[in-house]
């Protein structure tokens, strides 16, 4: 993830939510090996997930289908160590294995522990001005299949009741200077959400890359060949 001089924070990484804690672990420790910084999507806002990928050394996590003030208030508390939430201390894969005193640790971590949130619902979008303005929160994320389906118009993201659900939630969030996200597999799209005010770019993931690669071999492979 890169954070550029206008705010713009892009993400490359997506973990698919099939992966074992083990291979996270692995995951996350040799992303912050290369200079990556490691974001998980727990599957749920309950406290031993959020506490986990936090343990292993994620530095943010995204909770899915997050729709009142009180769930992010939770999430907040989950992510942070206290006084600003309940997050217990467990382990050194949280720094990646390094020496580094409690004092300054716990302060590190609550000050760059990035709490991001998806949007997925109407209900959500209706209770913004609430999620958005609480303190701790990094990002707003929209989660376009889930809340396309919620509108009614399943995988229409060029409807235009979802174009304008997606204004009304950057409206709402730059009020709070709250970042807005979304999500796609294709990178090319961004150039939309980016003209709309999206600034969070969460762009494909591992299994996808994959199968966009292979795809794009057999082909060429086939017009080698002559193959239909």
């Amino acid at each position: 993830m890169a954070n550029e001089p206008d705010g713009t924070l892009y993400d490359w990484r997506e973990i698919e939510d099939m992966y074992e804690w083990d291979t996270l672990l692995t995951l996350v420790q040799y992303s912050l090996a290369v200079g990556v910084t490691p974001l998980v999507r727990v599957t749920d806002l309950q406290y031993p997930l959020v506490a986990r990928a936090l343990d292993l050394g994620a530095q943010g996590v995204i909770i899915p289908r997050v729709e009142t003030r009180e769930e992010v208030e939770r999430a907040i508390s989950y992510a942070k160590y206290p006084p600003l939430g309940r997050r217990g201390a467990g382990g050194r894969a949280r720094y990646a294995y390094e020496a580094v005193a409690v004092g300054e640790a716990v302060t590190e971590a609550n000050a760059e522990t990035m709490v991001i949130v998806q949007v997925e619902s109407p209900e959500a979008v209706a209770n913004l001005h609430g999620i958005a303005s609480v303190p701790g929160l990094d990002v707003v994320c929209i989660g376009p299949q889930d809340l396309s389906i919620n509108l009614g118009i399943p995988g229409q993201v060029d409807h235009p009741t979802f174009i304008d659900t997606v204004k009304e939630i950057v409206a709402a969030c730059s009020r709070h200077g709250i970042p807005v996200g979304m999500v796609s597999r294709e990178a090319a799209t961004f150039r939309q959400w980016y003209d709309l005010g999206v600034r969070f770019l969460v762009c494909n993931s591992d299994g996808n890359y994959i199968v966009q690669g292979a795809s794009r071999d057999v082909q060429t492979l086939r017009e080698i060949t002559g193959d239909s």
